[in-house]
């Protein structure tokens, strides 16, 4: 049966009616023609208790691949929402590669209740991937992969796939083992199908074999999946063996999660806060930073406070001033993402600030300049006075090239320091050119005063 976009629409926009109606049941029905994804994205449009009652309807194999592609603060009040005997079984069935991330935002007794009655294998897997740090490659495991020794024959390895459970007999690529059963090449299940079935599989094998440690970190690896475009990545213990596979889909999660952090940073957030979310757990996570703001932006108005005099004198001087500030925060805020993205991806590193600090000053002269004029030309086409529009120009002009020079330096100022640049840039950023914005029109404008009176 071939399912096009509007009929998958359809059915999601079915399954919602039916849940909003109570209709759980036919919910349920109407999901197995989703994918778990789109699924998730339905049920995280309604209440917990209702997403719940949806999942109780399904097969529990399907409910648990449901729950794990689920925001993880909605999943878990979903999972509350359960009678304990479905939970645990729902629970038991979320992939391993999830599991951890669910369960550690659990409370610690209920975590540790929940981990007690779920398969051994699993409670295995899981005191495995706590033992690797935070925010490292170990902590995306995932146990479903295939290896074969390198004398096995194609048609050997291929009754292997054949034979397995689902979760891996979809796997893409096979690892090759050596003597010592530690990983010496892949080959794809393409390639596989496509050679000759008595052949070892040692003989047809890429030896490019692309490797993490389980204490890389974990950016690293899903970095090395998205550019390299790899649809899983091998992850190798202390001693050389496989302890597990990074799949794209986890890869892609991180990269996705610190996107959401970069926004973030810039809009002075937590990075944690999703759309589920409590109101009273989000206000604790920004107001801190809302306060934070209200003294760092006290600098501007000192400043402001220092020129009373000038403006007093010229009054329309105050009516520039946003215009200058603004302009220098957008600049600031661009080569502020475009060092951040870089030095995220391993494009830049810290060595590399010489040759940020040269663009930076060429981009920020030939930007200056451009918006200087400009303004310069709004500023006397509103008020016909050539000093006041030479002077606003040239603060803008200055504050644009200081600003492309604060932003594109200060990540790697706090890279520098072992900080986060992701988390500590934004609020930073647009003190730092609110007060040489003001400070450098406000400057000229005492200057040259007795022209603008």
């Amino acid at each position: 049966m071939i399912i096009n976009p509007q009929t998958l629409k359809e059915t999601a926009s079915q399954m919602a009616e039916n849940i909003e109606a109570g209709k759980y049941r036919q919910a349920a029905v109407l999901s197995r023609q989703l994918s778990p994804s789109r699924t998730a994205f339905v049920l995280s449009g309604t209440e917990p208790e209702k997403a719940g009652r949806c999942l109780m309807e399904m097969d529990k194999n399907r409910g648990g691949r449901v729950l794990s592609r689920m925001p993880i603060d909605f999943a878990v009040s979903v999972l509350e929402t359960l009678p304990y005997p479905i939970r645990v079984k729902i629970v038991n069935n979320i992939p391993a590669d999830n599991i951890v991330a669910i369960l550690e935002s659990l409370s610690e007794e209920q975590e540790k209740e929940l981990t007690g009655h779920l398969d051994g294998k699993i409670q295995e897997h899981i005191k495995d991937i706590k033992s690797y740090p935070q925010d490292s490659a170990g902590r995306l495991l995932s146990p479903y992969y295939v290896s074969v020794e390198g004398n096995r024959s194609v048609s050997e390895t291929l009754d292997s796939i054949l034979s397995a459970p689902p979760e891996i007999e979809r796997t893409p690529y096979v690892y090759v083992l050596d003597s010592k059963n530690k990983p010496a090449g892949v080959i794809s299940i393409k390639d596989l199908l496509r050679t000759e079935k008595t052949r070892p599989v040692k003989d047809v094998m890429n030896q490019s074999l692309v490797t993490v440690s389980v204490t890389d970190s974990a950016h690293q690896a899903a970095a090395i999946i998205r550019n390299r475009k790899l649809m899983m990545l091998p992850v190798i213990d202390g001693e050389g063996y496989v302890a597990g596979v990074i799949t794209f889909d986890d890869a892609m999660r991180v990269l996705s999660k610190e996107s959401a952090q970069l926004i973030a940073s810039h809009s002075a957030v937590s990075a944690e806060e999703s759309f589920f979310t409590p109101p009273v757990k989000a206000v604790k996570g920004r107001l801190p930073w809302m306060a934070a703001n209200v003294f760092l932006n006290m600098g501007a108005v000192a400043v402001i406070t220092g020129f009373e005099e000038t403006i007093a004198t010229v009054a329309i001087l105050a009516a520039f001033i946003p215009m200058i500030t603004d302009m220098g925060g957008n600049v600031g805020i661009q080569s502020l993402s475009v060092a951040i993205r870089s030095i995220a991806m391993g494009e830049a590193r810290l060595r590399d600030f010489k040759k940020v600090l040269k663009k930076e000053v060429s981009i920020g002269v030939m930007n200056g300049l451009a918006l200087g004029v400009l303004f310069a030309i709004i500023a006397f086409v509103l008020r016909g006075n050539p000093y006041l529009s030479l002077v606003a120009g040239a603060a803008l002009g200055i504050n644009v090239l200081v600003a492309g020079l604060v932003g594109g330096m200060l990540p790697f100022l706090i890279k520098s320091l072992g900080k986060d640049p992701a988390m500590m840039t934004g609020p930073v950023l647009t003190t730092i050119t609110d007060i040489t914005g003001v400070s450098i029109y406000l400057g000229l404008s005492t200057a040259f005063i007795a022209f603008l009176a």
